[in-house]
C-alpha cells in the first residue's frame, strides 16, 4: 500500500475513535440537558401557579381595599393633634392645623350653618400600626391658624382627654354605615351605663341623706333621754328642762319630788288624825264634866264647832 494511503487509513481510524468517544460525550451532555430541562419545566410550572395563586390574591385585596375604603370620606393620615379646654367649661377641643388637612378649608366653607362640618378622629399607636376610634367631633372655629373642633359626645373621666394631646392621628371626613351603627350603639351602651351610675349616685345621696337624718334623729332621742348639754349659740331659745337635763333624769327627780310629796301629804294625814282624834276626846271629856257639875238635870250637850 502506498505511504499516503497508510496514512490516510490511519487517519480514518483516529477520525472513528474520536467519532466514537465524541458521540459518547454529546449523548452524556444531551442526557443532562434532557434533565435539566425537565427540572426547569417542573420549577416554572411551580412558579406559574404561584404566580396565578398571588396574582389572584393580589386582586382579591385590591378588591378588598376598594370596598374597605368605599363610605369612609377624605381622609388625613399623621396629623399632629393638639388639646385644650373649652374656656371655663369642661368640654375639650381638638385643634388640628390645615397645613396637615389640605382640603378641609373648603369643606368647611361648603359646610351648611345648621350641619357644620364634622370629622371622625382615629389614634394612633405608636408603632403606627394599629389606631383606635377616639370619637366625632364637630367644627368649632378658627382661630390664629388652629381649626378647633368639640366632641359630640360627653368627653367622661374615663376618656382621658388630657393624654390625647400629641402622637399621630388619623381624621375621616366619613364613617360607612354599618360602623356608625356599631358605633352608635357603643354610645348608648355608654349612654345607658351613664344613666345607671347617676342613679346609682342620686340613690346614694338619699341614702346618705336618710341616714344622716336617721343619726341625728337618734342623736337627738339620746339627747332627750341623757341631756344635751352641748354649748348653744347666744341669742338662741331657751330649750325645755328635760332637752338639757334629759328625760330620764327629770323623770327621776319628778319621781323623787313625788315620793317626797307622798311622805309630807301621809304627815299631814296623820297630823290630821292625831288632831281629830284629840278633838273627839275633849267633847267626851267636856260632856262628862258637864254632866258632872251639880244641879245638872239635863244632859248637856256639848259639839265642836
Amino acid at each position: 500500500m502506498h505511504v499516503l494511503g497508510k496514512v490516510l487509513a490511519w487517519f480514518a481510524v483516529i477520525g472513528a475513535g474520536a467519532a466514537v468517544a465524541l458521540g459518547a460525550r454529546t449523548f452524556q451532555v444531551r442526557t443532562a440537558w434532557q434533565k435539566e430541562l425537565k427540572t426547569q419545566k417542573e420549577v416554572y410550572a411551580e412558579k406559574a401557579q404561584e404566580l396565578r395563586r398571588v396574582k389572584i390574591e393580589r386582586e382579591a385585596a385590591v378588591v378588598e381595599l376598594a370596598n374597605l375604603k368605599r363610605g369612609w370620606g377624605m381622609v388625613w393620615e399623621d396629623v399632629d393633634v393638639r388639646t385644650q379646654r373649652n374656656g371655663d367649661t369642661s368640654e375639650w377641643l381638638l385643634l388640628t392645623n390645615d397645613q396637615q388637612t389640605p382640603g378641609i378649608a373648603g369643606l368647611a366653607a361648603a359646610s351648611n350653618q345648621q350641619v357644620p362640618l364634622s370629622i371622625h378622629a382615629f389614634k394612633k399607636t405608636a408603632d403606627g400600626k394599629d389606631s383606635a376610634f377616639i370619637g366625632s367631633f364637630v367644627q368649632t372655629g378658627v382661630q390664629n391658624g388652629a381649626r378647633g373642633w368639640k366632641a359630640t359626645w360627653r368627653v367622661r373621666q374615663s376618656d382621658v382627654a388630657e393624654a390625647w394631646d400629641g402622637g399621630k392621628w388619623r381624621l375621616r371626613t366619613m364613617i360607612p354605615s354599618y360602623q356608625k351603627s356599631r358605633f352608635m350603639n357603643l354610645e348608648v351602651l355608654l349612654a345607658g351605663a351613664d344613666q345607671a351610675e347617676k342613679d346609682n349616685e342620686y340613690n346614694s345621696g338619699i341614702k346618705t341623706e336618710i341616714s344622716s337624718g336617721a343619726d341625728l334623729q337618734l342623736e337627738m332621742r339620746i339627747a332627750e333621754l341623757t341631756g344635751n348639754k352641748r354649748t348653744r349659740p347666744e341669742n338662741s331659745p331657751p330649750l325645755p328642762v328635760h332637752m338639757i337635763e334629759g328625760l330620764v333624769r327629770v323623770i327621776a327627780d319628778a319621781e323623787e319630788g313625788r315620793n317626797q310629796a307622798v311622805e309630807v301629804v301621809d304627815q299631814l294625814r296623820r297630823d290630821l288624825k292625831s288632831a281629830h282624834d284629840r278633838a273627839n276626846l275633849l267633847l267626851r271629856q267636856n260632856s262628862d264634866l258637864g254632866r258632872s257639875l251639880p244641879g245638872s238635870a239635863v244632859t248637856t250637850k256639848v259639839t265642836r264647832k
